[in-house]
């Protein structure tokens, strides 16, 4: 059987990528997520190839060549194997799409259009940042609980919110800060009967765990799967269970609900439970960061934000080590690396990186200035892990490469022995990214160049973790050379930091930033840990341009036709002849860049050429007026909007055969009444036209104006209109009524024109 993946990268991830960028535009893709970590239902490590968030639903994307799942093909128990991390993803409350690596090949189109319906023609992706460490459930010690600062001051706003009678908030904490604690104390200060709701079986066994140790005076009882207790003082269940069983329950029979991984909150589960019970206070809990382009549905939920910590708070109040950084640059040339928006291309990267001299320069950097500290080396593939880890035990280093690809009993061998200290240093190139954790790691080399924001966090987050005599994390970024449109992440890019002074600290409390400062004023070196290369006056600015970072602050030229009430085909002549010029070109490619433009380029055009700016509020109303005013010089554009309102589904979705059918019967049953059929140049006035001839027909003349204006689309591949959905979501019955109306006098008014 072949193998398409790698846990760097391969030409099918690559291919899909490309495809989505086409399909979302080149900027949304930096929200595709690849190789994504989580466990299935049996505690297993598993990767999902893509995870990507839009709204507020999870989906998982799976890219497989045609045998993966034929069990006709493939082992048995590879088969069952595939069944149980698909339907694990789902238990996780993820949507899951596979799609065929030869479809990619060879139907790109279809792949687009069928992306484009599962997920929305425009929809709002977001980003997945939950840079800490995954913890796993720690034992509550209820007697010598000691709350940390942040969960103090989540617990005071939360008092403050309800003595100003508000009875909804939300938390947000990174994972691993302890946001399930700070939910048990403030339910217990107030006393009342408590629901904890939360997705997985695991969640609920935790929360239940955690309120016996913190209220061990109330009955605390699980609502799941076969377990039923609701009438405990707290009932810990999951949302599946409770939503199901809601009859089993009195709307007010609990005073403080409890809602974990709250940006789920706007499914349909959750909303049925949170229009259900009436409490008295509800609090929402979340690792997803507030951003206000994106959460505003989990705003108009719960409200406000009671109180939050990210990554940078949670170092500058202690609840992970402060990092330092060293940058080590190399000879190594990226430039004429392919790369799509997240990642590089595999093949590209290993004739550049994987030579001897860049790894001798990873081997000689540790055993210089880092040698015998605990050292975690993430890679860019096993190959590359493996001939690391090869060149320190040539140098008499006791180190183990280690990836998903081993069996799990030998993976766990080599990560208990790096733990215990006998090995020094781990080469890893995926396995790392996830829920592993040792604390004593004190050295992260990041010598794998990854475009993703995300990926780096996730290594970074490996050895962030507070750890017995372990003053701070040092990171060395591996820097090669690179355009600025594809360059790697970095510990600099990352925090925006512009300044670079070797080894000092980048993520730290404030006083110990200040006292560094006063160092450096003074002439002289902070107290790192190694005696790094450099006079301590050193020092670089950083190039921290990050094209995908600016250009989510503008709009693509997709995006561009979409704003304005004008052909697509006008705007790209413009641009072609430079009456409109992008704010950022990106070079793909030899032969691909993409477009972007700035608000105020939008408006200034939109002035200059007399264009009317449309956005989802106006494009309704627009819509109508559309219909309101609609010229007729053949009777297609009323019937096709007819055809439309009988046969959308709920999502404002139509067969395009289903509209061929309507015009079809529309006219034949004219012509049966005797009645004028159309002018005598229209292929519907004879009866001998084809389904395929009066499709060309629909979509050459009454489609290409709602089509222009960005109010019908049609997915050509799969034979589906659809209308726009920030239109279709926003028709009332009324709306629909007048549109059949005015369809109806314009029908009236057209045919009385050959009664004249």
């Amino acid at each position: 059987m072949p193998t398409y993946r790698s846990a760097s990268g391969s030409s099918a991830e690559d291919l899909f990528i490309d495809i989505f960028s086409d399909a979302f535009g080149a900027e949304k893709a930096g929200f595709l997520y690849s190789q994504y970590p989580f466990y299935d239902i049996y505690q297993n490590s598993r990767f999902a190839d893509f995870v990507v968030e839009t709204g507020l639903r999870r989906v998982a994307i799976e890219v497989d060549d045609e045998a993966s799942h034929n069990k006709n093909i493939i082992a048995e128990n590879k088969f069952y194997d595939y069944l149980l991390k698909q339907n694990s993803m789902v238990h996780l409350g993820w949507d899951v799409y596979r799609f065929a690596v030869k479809q990619m090949q060879v139907q790109p189109d279809r792949i687009k259009d069928e992306l484009r319906v599962f997920l929305g023609t425009y929809p709002k992706f977001k980003e997945i940042e939950d840079y800490l460490p995954t913890q796993r459930v720690k034992a509550v010690d209820a007697v010598n609980l000691e709350l940390k600062q942040h969960q103090k001051a989540a617990l005071q706003s939360l008092h403050e919110m309800r003595a100003n009678s508000e009875t909804i908030g939300l938390l947000y904490h990174a994972t691993g800060t302890g946001k399930t604690v700070t939910a048990a104390m403030d339910a217990k200060s107030c006393g009342g009967r408590v629901l904890f709701l939360a997705h997985t079986v695991e969640l609920v066994e935790q929360a239940a765990a955690t309120f016996r140790k913190l209220w061990s005076k109330v009955t605390v009882g699980r609502y799941v799967d076969s377990i039923k207790q609701p009438n405990a003082h707290v009932v810990c269940g999951s949302i599946q269970s409770v939503a199901l069983h809601l009859e089993q329950f009195k709307d007010d029979a609990f005073d403080y609900l409890i809602i974990d991984e709250a940006h789920h909150a706007a499914a349909d589960t959750y909303q049925k439970v949170l229009s259900y019970f009436k409490p008295k206070f509800t609090l929402g809990l979340t690792a997803t960061p507030e951003r206000t382009d994106d959460n505003t549905v989990i705003l108009d939920i719960f409200k406000k934000t009671a109180h939050k910590l990210d990554i940078q708070t949670a170092v500058e109040i202690g609840e992970l080590v402060p990092v330092r950084c060293i940058r080590i640059h190399t000879n190594i040339d990226l430039t004429k690396v392919r790369f799509n928006s997240i990642q590089y291309n595999i093949r590209d990267l290993e004739s550049k990186i994987y030579v001897p001299e860049r790894n001798r320069l990873i081997v000689e950097t540790w055993l210089s200035y880092v040698k015998n500290k605990r050292t975690v080396i993430f890679c860019a593939s096993v190959n590359h892990a493996e001939e690391i880890s090869a060149l320190f035990v040539s140098a008499n280093v006791e180190a183990m490469a280690v990836s998903g690809s081993m069996k799990s009993s030998e993976r766990q061998e080599h990560l208990e022995k790096f733990a215990t200290g006998e090995i020094k240093v781990l080469c890893a190139c995926d396995l790392l990214n996830e829920g592993w954790d040792c604390p004593e790691t004190k050295v992260l080399f990041m010598a794998r160049p990854t475009m993703s924001k995300v990926l780096y966090t996730q290594q970074l987050g490996r050895g962030m973790r507070l750890s017995e005599n372990k003053e701070s994390l040092m990171v060395f970024d591996f820097v090669d050379n690179a355009s600025q449109y594809n360059m790697p992440q970095s510990l600099h890019r990352l925090f925006r930091l512009k300044d670079y002074r070797p080894g000092a600290l980048v993520l730290a409390p404030a006083t110990q930033k200040t006292a560094q400062e006063g160092l450096y004023a003074r002439g002289e070196r902070p107290d790192a840990l190694i005696d790094y290369p450099v006079d301590a006056t050193d020092y670089e600015l950083v190039d921290i341009f990050n094209w995908q970072e600016e250009a989510a602050g503008m709009i693509s030229q997709m995006e561009f036709v979409r704003r304005v009430d004008v052909q697509s085909e006008t705007i790209e002549r413009y641009v072609r002849e430079g009456k409109i010029v992008p704010d950022l070109l990106v070079p793909m490619s030899e032969h691909r860049t993409f477009k972007y433009f700035k608000e105020e380029t939008l408006t200034q055009h939109a002035e200059k050429f007399g264009w009317q700016l449309i956005t989802d509020d106006n494009r309704k109303d627009l819509f109508l007026d559309m219909v309101r005013q609609m010229d007729m010089s053949y009777s297609y554009k009323p019937v096709l909007l007819k055809a439309v309102l009988l046969y959308a589904d709920d999502k404002g979705r139509i067969k395009l055969s289903d509209i061929v059918s309507y015009f079809r019967a529309f006219y034949e049953n004219r012509r049966s009444s005797g009645l004028v059929v159309e002018k005598k140049n229209s292929i519907f006035i004879k009866g001998s036209y084809t389904d395929k001839e009066a499709e060309r027909n629909i979509l050459a003349n009454p489609f290409k104006r709602f089509e222009d204006m960005d109010m019908l689309r049609h997915t050509k591949t799969l034979g589906i209109v659809e209308v726009d959905s920030s239109v279709w979501k926003r028709l009332s019955k009324e709306d629909k009524t007048e549109i059949l109306r005015v369809c109806e006098e314009k029908l009236e008014g057209y045919y009385q024109r050959f009664e004249k």
